[in-house]
């Protein structure tokens, strides 16, 4: 009986797994579609979202990738902590349903011009995704029947295969119109919101046994919690500095279409993907997690500083280490995290994970758009001086100091 009883939880647990995989790669795959879009549309400055007020194009182009990321913020710091109290099924569905609906509206702005409608519609995209926390807090919930490491490392897949596939489709679809590109992340929102509602069973609808009054925020007043949070918010600073500035990179050194930066990010995500699936499980037999942690984020931060020197057609060498290393630490920092504080509620500690990592791409928008008007290349070298200053301060606050893991 044992037995059988320990058969039918790893049965459940690995098709909760297996759908909430499924419904991140969807959903990612919709958010990520419109990303090789922006950084041509705004540098041809042919749209009217590129002229609002007489303001640069680059100025704009900073608020534009900066509004989605704010309105995460805010989400993200709330989503979580509410999957913890009134279930992540029942959160999830919502959230989805009201991205696919902030789409249209986006599609909408882009038809009209308007530049306002434009930032509103991605500020309130932004505020519904932050449900991106839900999918790690359910793999965690999965632990011991299934490694958290493991499920963790499989949902950054999923999510690096959204944006392999989305940009992938955005860069296809580009061709037919703007606002094409922003119907088809509502189809793919709809269809992840038709999934959680079918396939995710409704025990996911209960109240967390360990859930916690309050946003994600709450978690500052822990001062452990609060040095990790910006050892991460460094590393998300300098990550999406890059990420969110290479297309442009791209575009003004070495002529990218939004095609050619479809394959660009293609290749990149593929390294990230590579990486959590097959590198991981090695990595995982070899190292802690706090090892294997920081051996992604050194690899990301000397392989930022590397890439202005490479040349065009050995650029892909520092991309491709940047993804494998993306790949690495993702797949073990959130675990290495979760496994230090397993006592409180993951929801909103997943949740704060992606709260950070939206304050990181705020900021990044800020930044790079800043160093982006001096020289495109020193947005590279700053991505790397971040990644490489959170490395050291989380190798000094781990293995010297023992501040967070039990």
């Amino acid at each position: 009986m044992p037995n059988n009883q320990t058969n039918r939880l790893e049965t459940q647990a690995n098709s909760i797994l297996t759908v909430t995989l499924l419904v991140t790669l969807i959903s990612v795959s919709g958010i990520a579609l419109p990303y090789p879009l922006l950084a041509p549309l705004f540098d041809a400055g042919t749209s009217p979202l590129t002229h609002f007020m007489s303001i640069p194009k680059q100025i704009l182009f900073g608020i534009v990738i900066g509004i989605y990321p704010l309105g995460l913020i805010i989400g993200s710091s709330l989503i979580g902590a509410f999957s913890d109290q009134h279930g992540r099924r029942k959160v999830l569905i919502f959230t989805m349903l009201g991205s696919s609906l902030s789409y249209i509206l986006t599609a909408y702005a882009v038809i009209s011009g308007n530049f306002l409608l434009f930032c509103l519609s991605r500020f309130i995209t932004g505020l519904l995704e932050g449900n991106i926390s839900i999918a790690r807090a359910i793999a965690t919930d999965l632990h011991p029947t299934i490694d958290k490491t493991k499920s963790l490392s499989w949902i950054s897949a999923m999510g690096f295969g959204g944006y392999l596939i989305g940009p992938l489709v955005g860069g296809q679809l580009a061709y037919l119109g703007t606002e094409v590109v922003f119907y088809w992340a509502s189809a793919a929102c709809l269809a992840a919101t038709l999934l959680c509602y079918f396939q995710l069973p409704p025990s996911l609808d209960r109240k967390a046994h360990n859930a916690e009054t309050g946003s994600s925020l709450n978690l500052l007043k822990d001062i452990a919690l609060r040095r990790f949070f910006f050892i991460y918010f460094l590393l998300m600073l300098g990550i999406n500095t890059y990420y969110e500035f290479y297309p442009l990179w791209l575009v003004e050194k070495l002529s990218y279409t939004p095609k050619d930066i479809g394959w660009a990010t293609v290749f990149i995500t593929s390294c990230m993907i590579t990486s959590s699936v097959l590198i991981n499980p090695r990595i995982r037999n070899k190292m802690t997690t706090a090892q294997a942690s920081l051996l992604g984020m050194v690899i990301v931060g000397l392989s930022l500083v590397l890439v202005p020197y490479l040349g065009a057609q050995s650029f892909l060498i520092g991309f491709g280490l940047i993804g494998a290393g993306v790949g690495i630490y993702n797949g073990f920092l959130s675990s290495y995290l979760s496994t230090a504080y397993e006592h409180r509620a993951q929801g909103k500690l997943m949740g704060m994970l992606v709260t950070v990592f939206c304050v990181g791409n705020l900021a990044a928008a800020g930044l790079g758009s800043a160093i982006s008007l001096i020289e495109v290349d020193y947005t590279l070298f700053a991505s790397g001086f971040c990644v490489v200053v959170a490395s050291s301060l989380f190798f000094l606050g781990h293995f010297k100091f023992s501040l967070w893991e039990k």
